[in-house]
């Protein structure tokens, strides 16, 4: 067992850390006083119950990650691994979360965690196997631009939703 944590802490860790950052990200906005301190929270943390505001508590904690991986174990695919993990992070569970939901008709919070845990956890691994090809290295001006495009869609569909399923609040789903 202490072969198994020397070897695996590092992703252990992380996908803890993102877990529980992601998970308390989405209390920010809600814990903040004003509409005008809540308007800039909004850049990164979840202003409402759409699904399309859940993408940012893993978005989010997915490049931050693989910035400080990247320096950490000084690795520039890294970066590159985590900016596909989060984006296929973001695409899986906005499939799932549509998938079920028009069936349910809502979200159900019993289904959103582990949901939530398990596509973190298989998008780190993903990230981690990513950083380790040459390709995903060599291609770190390709994942920088990409990470801003991501980040860039993420704040405008903040601000200007689209009229999309993804954008409609749990209240507006039935």
């Amino acid at each position: 067992m202490k072969q198994f944590w020397k070897k695996h802490r590092t992703v252990i860790i992380t996908m803890l850390l993102m877990i529980v950052i992601g998970t308390c990200m989405h209390f920010v906005c809600e814990l903040a006083g004003s509409e005008n301190i809540r308007k800039i929270l909004g850049v990164v943390f979840p202003v409402n119950e759409t699904s399309w505001e859940h993408m940012k508590m893993l978005w989010y904690p997915f490049l931050t990650a693989g910035i400080i991986l990247s320096v950490i174990r000084k690795n520039k695919g890294c970066f590159g691994g985590f900016v596909i993990g989060g984006t296929i992070a973001m695409l899986t569970m906005l499939g799932l979360f549509s998938f079920y939901q028009s069936f349910t008709r809502t979200s159900v919070l019993a289904l959103d965690i582990p949901l939530f845990c398990l596509v973190i956890i298989l998008c780190v691994l993903l990230g981690l196997l990513l950083s380790e090809q040459e390709w995903c290295k060599k291609a770190l001006p390709f994942w920088i631009i990409w990470a801003g495009i991501v980040t860039a869609v993420i704040i405008y569909l903040t601000y200007q939703p689209g009229p999309g399923y993804v954008f409609l609040d749990n209240t507006q789903l039935r």
